[in-house]
């Protein structure tokens, strides 16, 4: 503290507290953007191969593969 004062000591340290606070809000602003930024790159490499540096799908459709083939129409499923 400068010395200039109670009130100038105490605004000097409520200026010095508000300062941190703002670095710091930012700094998680900064963090949450760069994560939702991060996830939006793996969503959208997992939905769309080609995009976000991926190479192709990673999975391919169930008659291709083989596994979750329907055993009955769908509509069946549902009929009363």
């Amino acid at each position: 503290m400068s010395g200039g004062g109670v009130f100038t000591d105490i605004l000097a340290a409520a200026g010095r507290i508000f300062e941190v606070m703002v670095e710091g809000h930012w700094e998680t602003v900064g963090m949450l953007f760069d994560s939702l930024g991060k996830g939006t790159m793996r969503i959208n490499r997992n939905a769309y191969g080609s995009m976000g540096g991926g190479g192709s799908l990673r999975g391919s459709s169930p008659e291709v593969s083989g596994y979750a083939v329907p055993t009955k129409e769908v509509e069946s499923k549902f009929a009363k």
